[in-house]
């Protein structure tokens, strides 16, 4: 059986979860405490030296990176497709992920830990030993710098307006692409769609909903999204209420200046 290493609310968990409910795939599930720094353990960094959450084991095999896991779901489960057969269109639709790994993911994470999530940190690691602590268990030295900007620095960190800017840009041409249409590829519901509502979703639960205001074709798309069984299996259910509660208390931004 597949073995999922993951996050409740992990958005790459949570894209990854999407499609193996859209394909009905059971697994085996490992939850990591991240706080807690659960992906620190020898025992993980056997699995991912990197220390990052989601890893897919099938048959022994590793896959890690999400987009990478989701694409060979598609390639290894023909069930319930989520790739256009058409290679132009194909093409389009890895565009569309690779925007996620070419900086919108880092980019989610610096609105989330500089609003809200840096909270947890700061409460469980009390002294600055304690954070140097827990930064020097952070593998990639470009991470750990990341981790310390926006825990320590939270809305006076540079990053914060360069990944709302680029989050503006996302949901335009996310309007854009589903101005006449259901779903972002047009065709049909796709890895596109999977891969995009954890971020607005998250967007909407640190009380951003506004940065759309003037797009409600993305408020039907999301509600459209949230109709869907893989919604209900993947996100519903694995929704932890004590991030619901802290995204909710995050500090306000003004995202309409």
């Amino acid at each position: 059986m597949i073995e999922l290493y993951h996050n409740d609310m992990s958005v790459c968990a949570q894209k990854v979860r999407l499609v193996l409910a859209y394909k009905q795939l059971p697994y085996n599930s490992v939850h990591l405490n991240l706080r807690a720094g659960e992906q620190f353990t020898p025992e993980f960094l056997k699995i991912n030296p990197k220390a990052v959450i989601p890893v897919l084991v099938d048959d022994g095999s590793i896959i890690t990176e999400s987009n990478v896991i989701c694409y060979y779901l598609e390639e290894v489960f023909a069930q319930a497709p989520l790739m256009p057969e058409d290679p132009v269109k194909r093409a389009e639709l890895r565009v569309w992920l690779t925007r996620l790994d070419a900086g919108l993911h880092e980019k989610i994470a610096v609105i989330s830990f500089c609003l809200a999530f840096r909270q947890q940190i700061l409460k469980r690691y009390t002294t600055d030993d304690a954070l140097e602590s827990f930064l020097a268990n952070i593998p990639d030295p470009a991470r750990a710098t990341l981790m310390r900007d926006m825990v320590t620095n939270g809305m006076s960190s540079p990053r914060l307006n360069l990944a709302i800017y680029a989050y503006k840009k996302l949901l335009k041409d996310l309007a854009r692409a589903l101005e006449n249409n259901h779903w972002i590829m047009g065709s049909g519901i796709s890895l596109v769609d999977f891969a995009f509502v954890p971020y607005i979703e998250r967007l909407e639960q640190l009380q951003l909903k506004s940065m759309w205001a003037d797009y409600p074709q993305i408020d039907e798309w999301l509600t459209r999204m949230r109709t869907t069984d893989a919604y209900k299996v993947a996100i519903l259910e694995w929704h932890n209420p004590e991030y619901i509660q802290l995204m909710a208390s995050a500090e306000k931004l003004s995202v309409l200046d």
